[in-house]
């Protein structure tokens, strides 16, 4: 994946960025494997020394549109949700799993693969 448009239509994405409302966002995300592998989704974890993720790479245009998209938000927004239709679906000051996942499992996609079992 050479950017965060190669997500679009396959995952929904969880980005970070390292504050100290989101400290400990990677166990967290990590802790939460089975959940997240559920609801299709990619996270990041921007720690100020590099970017963390449940990918085995992240690439150099991966990294540049998370930073840009964090430059564009309120310096307060440090938790991005973005649909698989590439649409920003929330911004949050903290890493909040059971909301997201709330939020991600009210989606109308969500709704069709829990019933078909995607």
């Amino acid at each position: 994946m050479n950017n965060l448009g190669d997500y679009q239509w396959k995952n929904r994405l969880i980005l970070v960025q390292a504050a100290s409302e989101t400290e400990g966002a990677v166990q967290t995300l990590k802790d939460a494997h089975a959940e997240i592998d559920d609801r299709d989704i990619t996270w990041f974890v921007n720690t100020g020394e590099g970017i963390v993720s449940n990918q085995a790479k992240v690439s150099g245009g991966v990294e540049r549109d998370i930073n840009e998209l964090f430059a564009e938000v309120r310096p307060e927004d440090r938790v991005l949700l973005i649909g698989k239709d590439g649409g920003m679906k929330s911004r949050e000051p903290g890493l909040d799993l059971d909301a997201i996942f709330g939020r991600i499992d009210a989606m109308p996609m969500r709704v069709r693969e829990m019933r078909t079992g995607d």
